[in-house]
């Protein structure tokens, strides 16, 4: 073998290696089961939130049952890529992690389960295969859902729901989703699972108030009659919706603001003034972010 040759191969290998270790473990993760507020329909399946640090971990604050089965999918479809418990079923217990086990590893379908119905924050490491469910601050509703998206002809992904605009549950209070975008006229709704089809539920306009919303049922849509930035906000504690058109000019200021005081709230939603050692969420400008105070 040529030097040339040699070096080419060295260099595939090198290559191919980092890819390797670089690689994803999955694009998405939905938790589905009887523990779910959706059991095993997979079109109302629970969507987990990548996290913006690490491809290979995945979030999610929601309601699970106790003593009921739930896993974790890949893909909106069966006998793909899973991972469950192993060997025997797992009851997780609040702040303790987990294995997690993948059906190429081991095909017994055996299920997570918690033993006290709650709101959990539930992180999945797929790339240290560990699952830890810790219960949440926030309990005042079951929550079903970690993002809503807005869909429609009014919106820039039209009736694509895979292009869907995201509405962000709000840091302290996870019953409320909004997302400031640009709608123009036409008409939309918002849907809760971005990898379904239209076989999902919807949030839809109560005919009896606009500012209203419904879960499922007729398919009823908001129909927006002026291009302009609007602040949109969904509550699905209240069940109400709200379309606040944003002075364009005003945007560029608020989402520059990096200058303002920060301040600060326990993970229940008060206010603390001068934090102590604990986590709290930082709000400043237009951002918030959980941090730990040591």
């Amino acid at each position: 073998m040529g030097l040339k040759t040699f070096t080419k191969s060295i260099l595939c290998c090198a290559l191919f290696v980092v890819g390797a270790l670089s690689a994803k473990a999955a694009d998405r993760l939905v938790i589905v089961g009887e523990a779910t507020w959706g059991g095993w329909n997979l079109g109302q399946s629970t969507v987990m939130q990548k996290s913006d640090d690490n491809a290979d971990v995945f979030k999610a604050t929601v309601h699970l049952d106790a003593n009921k089965e739930f896993k974790f999918l890949t893909e909106l479809d069966w006998g793909k890529l899973e991972y469950r418990a192993g060997a025997s079923p797992v009851t997780l217990q609040s702040g303790v992690a987990a294995t997690l086990v993948s059906s190429d590893e081991n095909a017994d379908d055996n299920k997570f389960s918690v033993s006290e119905s709650a709101n959990y924050e539930i992180v999945c490491n797929l790339a240290e295969k560990k699952v830890i469910v810790t219960k949440a601050a926030y309990q005042t509703i079951d929550l079903k859902h970690t993002a809503l998206w807005m869909i429609g002809s009014a919106t820039k992904g039209g009736w694509s729901i895979g292009e869907g605009t995201i509405m962000k549950a709000d840091a302290t209070n996870p019953a409320k989703f909004s997302a400031r975008t640009e709608l123009k006229a036409g008409e939309l709704k918002f849907g809760t699972n971005v990898y379904a089809g239209f076989d999902q539920m919807f949030y839809l306009r109560d005919l009896s108030d606009e500012g209203k919303i419904v879960f499922g049922g007729d398919d009823n849509k908001w129909n927006i009659t002026e291009e302009a930035t609007y602040d949109v906000t969904v509550d699905v504690a209240a069940m109400t919706v709200s379309f606040i058109k944003v002075d364009p000019t005003a945007i560029s200021s608020v989402e520059t603001a990096n200058n303002t005081p920060a301040v600060y709230y326990t993970l229940g939603g008060v206010k603390v003034e001068k934090p102590v050692a604990g986590v709290y969420v930082k709000c400043q400008g237009s951002k918030s972010v959980k941090v730990v105070v040591k």
